[in-house]
């Protein structure tokens, strides 16, 4: 294990608002916070995709070194470093990279991996073009304003003839298998309305229904989707996918307010605790209600970069 040797600028000071932590860097870009209760956050959310995974860190191909030279790894958005320290750990003969806009992951690393922030990933890369066996992206629905742009500045990077692209969504609209979630539930209203907020900023979190359009459109082939369901809680029969719903009760639950406090609060103006806190209460007491069989969806895609 080694240090990361990121030097942070004092202009990038993070700053306290709605009782949460923010990072000032590209300030208002993120809606999101960077404190303790949201780093648990996403490492929740790590241990989620790898029970629906199950226990698989990705699905793209990871070729051994050649004589192109060593196999490099990019994790956009990496968050705490988990994915990516877990992929150093995993494939000792490749060099992990991790861009995130606020520093956030542990000083003792994998000698194979370095962090690189802050980085916003919609601005210019310092990274080689045509230089990456797999670029990774998770969770980026909230925080990408053109994703046509930013799939063709992936396709750039990425080797021809055998580079991947991974990317891992949740879809945050509430379904239902039987009509046990009410039309108008607290569940749904929250949703639209963090729709609204995000997509006023041109950071919409809804989930992009046209990516592989997308992804075809940068020039991708090879395209594979696999959707995965996330029950709201363990109201599911089936024990994996009981599993799932456990994990993502806690990461759900434990998320509404780092993912509402910002679009509510700056984007509309609401009152956090007259409004925002009385609605997250509602929300939670849905998602944790075993009578109502509610999901997300979680989708994984990968496609190819051609020769």
């Amino acid at each position: 294990m080694t240090s990361t040797g990121v030097a942070i600028p004092a202009s990038t000071a993070n700053y306290s608002e709605f009782g949460r932590l923010y990072h000032a860097f590209r300030r208002g870009i993120y809606l999101y916070p960077c404190d303790e209760p949201e780093k648990d956050r996403m490492d929740i959310l790590h241990k989620l995709f790898l029970v629906a995974r199950r226990d698989q860190l990705h699905s793209a191909p990871v070729p051994p070194n050649s004589h192109w030279g060593p196999v490099r790894i990019l994790d956009l958005g990496c968050g705490t470093g988990i994915w990516a320290i877990d992929m150093a750990d995993q494939y000792l003969h490749a060099e992990v990279r991790g861009v995130d806009l606020v520093n956030i992951q542990p000083e003792k690393i994998p000698p194979n991996l370095r962090f690189h922030v802050p980085s916003d990933y919609e601005s210019l890369w310092s990274h080689g073009e045509e230089s990456f066996d797999m670029i990774h992206l998770r969770m980026a629905c909230g925080s990408v304003s053109s994703w046509a742009h930013l799939y063709q500045k992936i396709f750039a990077h990425l080797k021809p003839g055998h580079g991947w692209i991974e990317h891992v969504e949740i879809d945050l609209k509430p379904r239902c298998v039987d009509g046990t979630l009410p039309e108008n539930s607290d569940v749904t209203r929250w949703y639209d309305y963090l729709v609204d907020a995000t997509q006023r900023v041109e950071r919409p979190i809804s989930y992009n229904q046209n990516t592989r359009q997308y992804l075809e459109a940068a020039g991708f082939i090879d395209i594979h989707e696999e959707v995965i369901r996330a029950p709201y809680n363990t109201w599911a029969r089936d024990p994996h996918q009981k599993e799932i719903g456990r994990w993502y009760n806690l990461a759900l639950s434990e998320g509404l307010e780092a993912l509402s406090f910002a679009p509510f609060g700056r984007v509309f103006r609401w009152d956090i605790d007259q409004h925002v806190r009385p609605l997250l209460e509602s929300v939670r007491h849905v998602i944790s209600n075993r009578k109502i069989h509610a999901y997300n969806n979680i989708h994984i895609w990968r496609a190819r970069r051609p020769q």
